[in-house]
């Protein structure tokens, strides 16, 4: 699939704007807070029906406005389709985003997945370094995009547990449990709970079984199975935190390859270089690619946002193959480091 265009009414700092993309290379180009980002992030947008910058919707509309609207046309295997996302925050009204092909609404889980990207961005490293709840970040963002299923259970749960989570903090404060209450959201949380661990593991499989040229490394799924008798047994102990306790929000994804002095297997965060780290990035987003194709029989759009200020010579080689008979947009300050990759140049004006 091919995405041709988007116009952007009102989001971020986009009052009217109108962007043509090349089926091959696209370069942004513009100085640190003209645009670049915002870009990327309509385009992030338009394809899963979330930001990855924002959990906060209201912030993707531009100050003192009450409505944007994002609207790009994509090629597919079923002919050419039109795809909308619109916010609105009107004063007295409840925030709305909706979301429509081709003119007709649709749910986030019927609409996601009509474009699939991958993400490049700076802060890409942290996939290594950071916290758990990247990793399971980029776990949700792959399968999201390609599996109906995992959509479905993935919304359900997170709605689930907050309303969990809210019974847990009543019970702290009161010192009564409706168990009753408790029941419906435990045997909600444990259907679809099930469903994600099952959907990550196989994803986290696959990601396994690639070839992996520039820095070898496997995935190690520290999974927190969720359960009726695991519920029951930190029951006492969730009242007291006032948060669910067992569940896939509690998981995490091991990096691990042998070290070159033990030889044994260890956490790649805990002895590679920066460098490494990176390699292990472009591996992970290979995957990445790999999986949409595989799931799709699509290749997906590619995202690269002011990536090249931060990598070396070898890693921006690394970066040209993947984007190699891909459509790419790249956005960057710099010209000059990607003067020949692209016919169709943007430049962006503050």
């Amino acid at each position: 699939m091919i995405l041709r265009n988007l116009t952007l009414q009102h989001f971020r700092n986009y009052k009217q704007a109108s962007f043509a993309f090349s089926p091959q290379k696209t370069v942004i180009v513009g100085n640190n807070a003209a645009g670049k980002t915002n870009l990327i992030e309509s385009l992030y947008l338009l394809a899963t029906g979330k930001s990855f910058r924002s959990e906060k919707d209201h912030q993707l509309i531009q100050f003192d406005e009450e409505v944007c609207r994002l609207s790009g046309m994509v090629d597919g295997e079923d002919g050419e389709e039109k795809l909308e996302v619109v916010v609105s925050d009107i004063p007295g009204q409840i925030l709305r985003k909706r979301y429509l092909v081709n003119g007709v609404g649709k749910r986030r889980v019927d609409f996601a997945g009509n474009l699939t990207v991958v993400l490049f961005t700076p802060t890409d490293i942290d996939l290594v370094s950071g916290q758990p709840g990247t990793r399971r970040k980029f776990l949700d963002e792959v399968l999201d995009q390609v599996d109906f299923e995992y959509r479905v259970a993935h919304t359900t749960y997170t709605k689930a547990l907050r309303q969990r989570n809210a019974l847990l903090e009543q019970a702290q404060q009161t010192g009564v449990r409706n168990e009753k209450l408790f029941s419906y959201w435990d045997n909600l949380l444990i259907a679809h709970g099930q469903k994600i661990t099952e959907k990550r593991e196989a994803l986290i499989a696959f990601i396994n079984r690639q070839e992996k040229d520039l820095f070898p490394f496997t995935l190690e799924y520290d999974k927190s199975v969720i359960s009726e008798e695991r519920l029951q047994k930190y029951k006492q102990a969730e009242v007291g935190a006032g948060v669910t306790l067992v569940g896939p929000q509690r998981d995490d994804v091991m990096i691990q390859a042998y070290h070159p002095v033990s030889k044994e297997l260890e956490e790649v965060k805990y002895f590679s270089s920066r460098g490494q780290q990176r390699l292990v990035v472009f591996e992970l987003k290979l995957a990445q690619i790999a999986y949409l194709k595989h799931q799709t029989e699509n290749k997906p759009l590619l995202l690269l946002d002011d990536i090249f200020s931060e990598l070396d010579s070898t890693n921006i080689q690394h970066v040209l193959n993947i984007m190699r008979d891909t459509q790419t947009v790249i956005t960057t300050t710099h010209k000059e480091f990607v003067a020949d990759m692209g016919e169709n140049v943007i430049e962006l004006k503050k």
